[in-house]
Parts: structure tokens; sequence; C-alpha cells
């Protein structure tokens, strides 16, 4: 094939246009396009790829010992895919959204007329730089947080609501005590559920969250250091968060940023009383309400049972006695 197209070009070089056929157009294209991906299949110097590693699925039956897996470039969101072997990732720790190093040999695919890189990897570990872990982290809760629903919900319109509080398990703890007090059983105990979780284990909060089934939920935890928040930017609390049907209610005791589930909640509280409170004054507000519209109903109700017989007085005035007598005159 290549010494068809050395003919083809010679003779134009003659001034004699070739003469073709559709199909050896085909073919010289075609040929042209092996070339070079053959020429970059014989590029045998290994390369280091620095990328953001996306979701990946397996290539049987062709290759069942590889996974093909997306690396992407956070700059521009280029996307090259790269061949390696499942028991280099498979324990590795290294899951998608990761900031990885792959160190492999660049190869191509040709496949009706088009060409595709890849990465033959050879050896594939998490880029420790700190501006990529950042990164790293940062580009997945984007995604997640594009993603979930954005509905806020009303208060429940009920004057006896059931609650879930969620809070730390620790003894040392007052959180839950502090939530209670500026309550002040509004919401009866036998409407209350109490839930102590580890509040530095995000799949138990997001346990919790998820498998309330009250008119409210509450998390409620007290200050300290700004790493111990970053509990409320995990990936399970914001979706437990952003799916729940309650009323979702926060009271967290560090003002000093605001974390991500604050962004999902009804109402952010910036301390576990504040939050108690506010539930209580809504709950308050709500019965304000209901007991008005029973004032108001009240003079309604009673004139209207005075004006009842009446009523059936003059219903009964062209209709026989039930003794059978003659008919009441008015």
């Amino acid at each position: 094939m290549t010494t068809l197209i050395r003919a083809f070009a010679n003779s134009g070089a003659t001034g004699q246009a070739p003469l073709l056929r559709p199909a050896q157009v085909e073919r010289l294209f075609a040929d042209g396009l092996s070339q070079i991906t053959a020429q970059i299949c014989d590029w045998a110097f290994p390369v280091t790829l620095v990328g953001v590693l996306g979701h990946y699925s397996d290539r049987a039956p062709k290759a069942p010992r590889y996974y093909q897996v997306p690396i992407e470039d956070l700059a521009d969101g280029s996307v090259i895919h790269m061949d390696i072997d499942k028991t280099a990732l498979n324990g590795s720790g290294i899951e998608p959204g990761d900031q990885v190093r792959v160190v492999g040999r660049i190869g191509a695919n040709l496949f009706r007329g088009e060409i595709s890189l890849r990465l033959n990897a050879l050896a594939i570990s998490l880029d420790e730089e700190p501006s990529h872990n950042r990164r790293r982290q940062e580009r997945p809760l984007l995604d997640l947080l594009r993603h979930l629903p954005r509905k806020r919900h009303a208060f429940p319109e009920q004057p006896e609501p059931t609650l879930t509080l969620i809070h730390s398990a620790s003894s040392e703890a007052r959180v839950a005590d502090d939530f209670l007090n500026a309550l002040q059983d509004r919401v009866s105990a036998a409407r209350r559920t109490l839930v102590p979780v580890s509040m530095n284990d995000p799949i138990r909060i997001a346990a919790a969250i998820r498998y309330a089934s009250t008119a409210i939920v509450a998390v409620v935890r007290g200050g300290g250091p700004a790493s111990d928040f970053r509990v409320f930017d995990h990936p399970d609390v914001l979706e437990a968060l952003a799916h729940s049907r309650a009323y979702r209610v926060l009271g967290l005791g560090h003002s000093a940023d605001t974390s991500l589930a604050e962004l999902v909640a009804d109402h952010p509280a910036t301390t576990p009383s504040a939050a108690g409170q506010y539930v209580g004054d809504q709950i308050m507000k709500i019965r304000a309400t209901r007991f008005r519209e029973q004032r108001e109903a009240e003079p309604r109700r009673v004139e209207t049972i005075i004006r009842l017989p009446w009523l059936a007085r003059m219903l009964r005035l062209d209709q026989p006695c039930q003794n059978g007598s003659e008919t009441i005159q008015p």
C-alpha cells in the first residue's frame, strides 16, 4: 500500500493527475492512517501522565484482564483512555475522582477511519502534590452538588411534629441537652427519636439521616477545629441530606467556615441551642395560628347551632305530625 501511495505521488509530480476510483481513495486514506498509527505504537519510551481518574469498565470479552479507564485533564477537560491490568488497580485504594500519576506507553487505535489515542499503563499511584489533592477533592464534590436535588422543604404544618435528633455519641458532648433545653419540650418525648453517632464518621451520619422517618431531622454537634467539620462536606452526608423528605435542620457549633451540608439543609443554625430554639419557635407559631383559626371559627359554629332548631321547625311546617294529626300551621 505504501508503494501505491508513492506511485500516485510521483504521477502528480509529473503533471498527470492520478485517476482513482472511490475504493482506491478510501484505501489511500486508510493506509495513511495506518502508517500514523504504526508510528505512534513504535514509540517505546514510557511517559508519566497526570490527571483525574474517571469511572472505568471492563474491556471484556476482548481483554478480560484489563480495565479501560478515562484520565481527564482538569485544565481543559481533555480525556485519554488507558488500559490497565485489573490487578494493578484492584486493592490499590485508588477510586474514580482521584488525581493520579500513571506510567505507561502511548498507543493508538484505528477504527472506522478514526484514530484514538490510548495509554498502556504500567504503574499507577496517587498524585501527592497538595494542589492536585485539593483539585482531586473539589472536582467530584462540584460534580455531586451539580446533580443533587435543590428543593427546599417547608416547615411541617403540624402542631405536634415528630423529630429525629442526630447528635454526638460521646458522653462528654452535651449538644443533645443543649438542643432539647432550647426546644423546651415543644416536641414531646414520645415523638422524639435520639440517634447518637460518631461525628467523625460520615457513613454513620449519612445512614442516620437516611433511616429517619420523622417530619423533622436535626443534626447537631459542638465546636472544634475546622478539620472536624470536613465530615459535613462528605458526599455521603450531602446525598443523604439532599434526598431526605424531612425538614432538615443543622446546628453545627462552628461559625468560622460554611460547610457544604449547610447549602443543602433547610435551616442551618450556628449552634445546637440555636437549632433547638428555631424548631421550638416554629412549632409555637403553628400552634398560635391553629388556635387563632379555632377562635375565629367558634362564633360561627355557635351561631349555626342556635339557628338549627328554627331551621328544623321551618322544615316541618308543611309536614304532618307523627301522630297522624293535622298539619301544624305557623
